[in-house]
């Protein structure tokens, strides 16, 4: 390996496909659940586990754990414990679990304070029960509020919501709406993603036939990113990524990992990972997932990447962040004058205010946040 695993500790990811139901926006790898083939699926993830390890004994020291699916809290309490016992982490790492509103439980929450999780992303998306109903949420706006109050009662503390924007028929007094109601219970993270929608989900189809209004027009969509940005500011949240808010100190150590071009350990089916030089997509199918792992085989088909594709990943990735990029890590890690080579590019992007410096670091302005593809495609 290009990089040496061993002198930093490893970004867990474990994806765990299983739902009750499948949502129609959703284009992540899932499939049904039953107590049987979830019971087969962690057979075989623990066994994935230990090929890692063999591979590289260093895997074994993590510095966060994400447990994301799919529906990750459909695992009992036991079954994510075991699979956090076969790592080595501090006291603070900070460990992950993607949750649904549904089985924000007291029974639930209990047995889950026996285990490190000790952040929670919960998967909210609106606090507008048409809008729910329309993403195929099962869960109302009005429960969470206690949902929330229960978990902070079993002391979780450090609460990440998803809100989706964008949707069909929405709009700005809508968006405000919706986060009045969530800036109310206080998460301390808010993760903001523009509805995306393949044309084969059930929703594109709807949008189609007629069935529900269309997409908004991109203007509106900038206004309501705006809005977003500006309302949550307002509250004391640091937009730290183009899509990412928190409170002061409260940013997803986990995803700082994928922003910041460092090594992870992707493990489950679907599941990608980057142990450099090599990035890897394990089969978004179960018989081809448990068929790799039965033959003992890791990272299929793994790409070996080259310096030119991990620095343009640098700075594809690192561009999401507000902090931007470092240039002396681009040039001391790759031996790569950004500078140098995209003068001109960089120098058009400065004179129409999409790109800033501050000492050493480049980022995107204000304004070229929500443009931010276009922009980061000129630099790679």
């Amino acid at each position: 390996m290009e990089q040496d695993i061993s002198s930093r500790q490893i970004a867990v990811y474990l994806h765990i496909p299983f739902c009750l139901t499948h949502c129609g926006y959703c284009t992540f790898f899932s499939v049904h659940y039953s107590k049987s083939s979830l019971e087969l699926y962690l057979q075989y993830l623990h066994k994935e586990i230990d090929l890692f390890f063999q591979y590289h004994p260093d895997l074994a020291y993590a510095k966060s754990i994400y447990f994301g699916g799919g529906t990750p809290s459909l695992l009992r309490a036991e079954d994510i414990a075991e699979l956090c016992a076969h790592f080595n982490f501090a006291e603070e790492a900070e460990i992950t679990l993607e949750i649904n509103p549904l089985q924000i439980t007291k029974n639930y929450l209990s047995a889950l304070k026996n285990t490190p999780v000790n952040r929670l992303s919960i998967g909210i998306q609106s606090m507008d029960n048409e809008e729910l109903n329309l993403l195929d949420r099962k869960h109302k706006a009005e429960q969470i509020k206690d949902k929330i109050e229960l978990c902070r009662q079993f002391g979780f503390n450090n609460i990440s919501f998803d809100l989706i924007y964008g949707l069909p028929g929405s709009s700005l007094k809508k968006l405000k709406d919706n986060l009045i109601q969530f800036l109310y219970v206080k998460p301390e993270h808010i993760s903001c993603y523009l509805l995306t929608l393949d044309s084969d989900t059930p929703l594109a189809a709807k949008i189609k036939k007629g069935k529900v209004p269309p997409l908004p027009a991109d203007s509106l969509l900038a206004e309501e990113y705006e809005l977003i940005c500006s309302e949550l500011n307002r509250a004391g949240y640091e937009q730290y990524e183009i899509s990412n808010f928190c409170l002061p100190g409260k940013q997803s150590k986990h995803n700082l990992c994928y922003w910041k071009s460092m090594p992870y350990l992707g493990l489950g089916a679907s599941a990608s990972g980057f142990l450099p030089p090599y990035r890897y997509t394990n089969p978004s199918n179960l018989y081809d997932y448990y068929d790799h792992v039965e033959k003992g085989l890791i990272m299929p088909e793994a790409e070996s990447c080259s310096s030119k594709q991990m620095i343009a990943d640098f700075i594809m990735m690192g561009l999401r962040l507000t902090e931007g990029i470092d240039l002396n890590e681009l040039k001391n890690h790759f031996n790569y004058d950004l500078e140098e080579d995209k003068g001109l590019q960089l120098e058009k992007l400065y004179s129409l205010g999409m790109i800033e410096k501050n000492g050493s670091y480049l980022s995107l302005s204000t304004k070229a946040l929500f443009v931010s593809n276009t922009i980061i495609g000129e630099l790679i």
